[in-house]
């Protein structure tokens, strides 16, 4: 009996791994991208006007200052996971860091153009896990699991901005897209007499190549505000997937195993994001932002992958102490693109919701500025893991990112 609830337990462990290990496509805000736009949570599509607009609203930098303008930033991030009751009544948890350069952007005036370059990390994690339980459900059996997850990301490629007139003007950026994730999963189930066990490895590693055009417009209807709208959208070239599997026990005469590749492509929302920004004074500016991402589905390594549409929000403001210092905040969302869970045998995602505030706080020379600030965001929802204690496990998450970031201008 114990071997048969131990094989059952462990093989759907094994049919859920691709759900557990996946990437975090599940979110559109996991990682702000530039210093200016990330102590305003994001809030930039109507203000772009130094090298986060690269990212952000290309024509944006139709309006930017100086010869020469470049910035970088580099952040640390963390990102925590609670699911509760999962085996055996207990959590488990899952934490992930990584540090990384997450934006690298400069922009030069050649006529009446702008032209920009820049790198963009919006999605990075690491993860390194191992956790043991006491499996009272199951007669008392011992699991240890190790998991190693990675997870990465980047953007990068040439921009184009023209100003039309004082109150208009239109850009582009075509990035190239590349994406690579890598997860290791080993589960140990051990009786309580020690007289059987389970053991099962889960290996899964992709790789794609793709593009990203963003096209922008800006305009200023009247003094003091201006309005941004940008369209941007994936699309994967080439694909490889490679998954492969094992699952051994002593009362077994071999051990079952699997290996398979796909060249699936993964599929990606069209976004729409517009965005408003007041200047009340020379030295106060408020900015929103409202994105629309498509409603979308695919199949990827035999895995329906089905994406709800969801808007996203934020809101901004920057405040100049005096020429010498400014601050800066944020309040931003992160909501799941994932469906809302329900309790039958299908393989489902995780469906998480995160709010979020961001601050950072900036020194300017003549010709450089430094900015040191972090956000924070939280969040819960529901999440079904295969072998927990009910159908469907609450989850709760947060997630913080420190940085650091100059800017030269010449």
């Amino acid at each position: 009996m114990i071997k048969k609830t131990l094989r059952t337990v462990l093989l759907l462990s094994l049919l859920s791994y691709p759900a557990v290990a996946a990437a975090d496509d599940l979110h559109y805000n996991n990682i702000l991208i530039g210093d200016r736009a990330s102590g305003m949570g994001g809030a930039y599509t109507a203000v772009s006007d130094d090298p986060g607009g690269l990212y952000f609203n290309p024509a944006g930098i139709a309006y930017s200052t100086g010869q020469s303008l470049s910035a970088s930033v580099n952040a640390y991030s963390v990102t925590n996971r609670t699911y509760k009751g999962v085996f055996g009544g207990q959590d488990w948890k899952r934490t992930s860091s990584t540090l990384l350069p997450n934006f690298f952007g400069i922009i030069q005036p050649i006529g009446k153009f702008k032209f920009g370059f820049s790198y963009a990390v919006p999605d990075s994690s690491q993860e390194d896990q191992d956790q043991q339980f006491t499996r009272a459900d199951y007669g008392g059996a011992s699991e240890t699991i190790n998991f190693n997850n990675k997870n990465d990301t980047t953007l990068f490629g040439p921009s184009i901005a023209l100003q039309l007139s004082e109150k208009f003007s239109i850009g582009t950026s075509l990035y190239a897209h590349k994406r690579s994730t890598e997860a290791v999963l080993y589960d140990t189930i051990i009786s309580r007499d020690a007289s059987q066990y389970l053991l099962s490895s889960a290996y899964s590693e992709s790789d794609e190549w793709g593009i990203r055009p963003v096209v922008g417009i800006m305009w200023a209807p009247v003094e003091k505000l201006s309005l941004g709208l940008t369209f941007a959208k994936t699309l994967v070239l080439d694909s490889e997937i490679i998954k492969q599997s094992t699952l051994s026990s002593n009362a077994a005469s071999q051990a079952i195993k699997t290996f398979e590749t796909y060249s699936d492509k993964r599929s990606y929302p069209y976004q729409i994001t517009a965005g408003a920004a007041f200047f009340p004074t020379s030295t106060l500016l408020i900015s929103c932002d409202l994105s629309f991402n498509s409603a979308y589905d695919y199949t990827l390594a035999n895995i329906l992958n089905k994406r709800d549409a969801v808007i996203n929000g934020a809101i901004g403001a920057e405040y100049y102490l005096n020429k010498n210092w400014a601050v800066r905040g944020g309040l931003f969302t992160d909501f799941s693109n994932a469906p809302k869970i329900v309790n039958d045998t299908s393989t489902q995602f995780e469906h998480i919701d995160f709010f979020g505030s961001s601050m950072t706080l900036s020194h300017f020379t003549k010709n450089t500025s430094l900015t040191f600030g972090g956000n924070y965001k939280f969040g819960s929802g529901e999440s079904k893991v295969a072998g927990g204690s009910k159908g469907i496990q609450d989850v709760s998450a947060d997630g913080w990112i420190l940085f650091v970031s100059s800017s030269y201008s010449y």
